[in-house]
């Protein structure tokens, strides 16, 4: 073939294929699959994918996540994990097969029994996603069939007698300026005030590095009480909701590029308020939530969104927008691409919202009951990885 095209025609000619295709044409030649496989040729295809997909209606995909209600099924297939299109008709683009049924036994000893209920999703990024529990941690890329056991930690976990008030929590992010994929672990006791311990493994590094103590914001506890205490990953930084003894309620940020920790305040509004964290588009959103008095049988929720207009900068918090729905919140699942979000409400229906109209209609699913959402893109990351596992 290259007696025909110059080389630089048949990489560009490669960079415009979808994933499926270059997984078949790795196996044309050595030099083709040296190609697909290297770095340079991963980022530049994912670069105009992600591009690709935001310049297109309808090329955009959702990655949502369901436990089955059986127990049993749980524990023999643990979560269940489908891609969906982003569009009116949210129509299926394929279910995921969950690798942890192709675990290593020999990373696991057999006496101890393996239950992948236990495990959940932390984030998904550039055709990532990042599954833990307290012992054990992947990442696993669908569209390739790959994922990888990360090391074992270097903070141990405690024995089993102190283990029911000890907790590992975990955030997963991209540091741009290497493009290397990061995940940060955290072990905190629950009924202790001592300071959490904290761990970065790196993809490009391939181990973990524990972070010195004085560089750890005091109190602060990612693992915190409740679902509002989930991390939000915009522009590079990881986010959780604190509050600290000396700073009040305000928002702890750790930056993946320089590795270091931040704080920012809360506008003065939401202080001492039940609020929610997630992100909008590029951007931080806060969600003030209440219950409102009824004078019928049915529970009224009020919802106040506000969004962070730049990183850093108290004053550009912004309510986006105010609603009450008919019914009592459980969380926010996520936004879509045309910026409706979606809440889970109590009894596990989908409510969408319209930021702008206000128009409130159920998000109708396959039936199961979905506890993530995010944007997803295909991606080559983790193809040329030699320590990962195929499937």
């Amino acid at each position: 073939m290259a007696d025909y095209f110059p080389e630089e025609v048949i990489h560009e000619i490669l960079l415009r294929l979808p994933i499926k295709s270059l997984i078949k044409f790795r196996a044309v030649c050595k030099s083709w699959w040296s190609l697909i496989k290297s770095s340079t040729f991963t980022h530049t295809h994912l670069s105009r994918r992600t591009a690709q997909s935001s310049n297109q209606n309808d090329g955009h995909l959702l990655l949502l996540s369901a436990l089955p209600e059986n127990v049993d099924t749980a524990c023999q297939l643990g979560e269940l994990f489908s891609l969906h299109w982003d569009n009116p008709e949210f129509g299926d683009y394929t279910r995921l097969v969950n690798p942890f049924i192709y675990h290593n036994t020999a990373y696991f000893p057999q006496k101890i029994t393996f239950l992948l209920q236990n495990f959940h999703v932390v984030d998904t990024f550039n055709g990532l996603i990042c599954l833990a529990a307290n012992f054990a941690t992947i990442i696993w890329n669908p569209s390739v069939r790959k994922f990888m056991f990360l090391p074992r930690p270097r903070i141990p976990f405690p024995t089993y007698c102190i283990r029911k008030f000890m907790i590992a929590s975990y955030a997963f992010g991209y540091d741009s300026r290497t493009y290397d994929y990061k995940v940060l672990r955290f072990v905190s006791d629950l009924l202790s005030e001592a300071p959490c311990e904290v761990e970065v493994w790196s993809l490009a590094r391939g181990s973990w590095k524990t972070l010195s103590a004085a560089v750890i914001p005091a109190d602060f506890n990612p693992a915190g009480i409740g679902l509002r205490y989930r991390q939000v990953f915009v522009n590079g930084v990881t986010h959780w909701q604190q509050s600290l003894k000396n700073e009040g309620d305000c928002i702890v940020w750790f930056d993946m590029v320089n590795e270091v920790f931040g704080k920012i305040t809360v506008p003065d509004a939401l202080k001492r308020k039940n609020c929610f964290m997630s992100r909008y588009r590029e951007s931080l959103a806060l969600f003030e939530t209440y219950d409102e008095v009824s004078e019928g049988s049915n529970a009224i929720t009020c919802i106040h969104m506000w969004v962070r207009k730049e990183f850093g900068v108290p004053e550009s918090w912004t309510k986006l927008m105010s609603i009450c729905l008919e019914g009592t919140l459980i969380e926010p699942l996520g936004f879509r691409k045309s910026c409706e979000l979606v809440f889970i409400m109590y009894g596990g229906m989908l409510l969408s919202v319209d930021p702008k109209t206000k128009q409130v209609k159920e998000f109708k699913t396959d039936g199961y009951s979905y506890h993530f959402m995010d944007s997803f893109v295909e991606s080559l990351v983790l193809l040329g990885q030699p320590n990962a596992i195929s499937y």
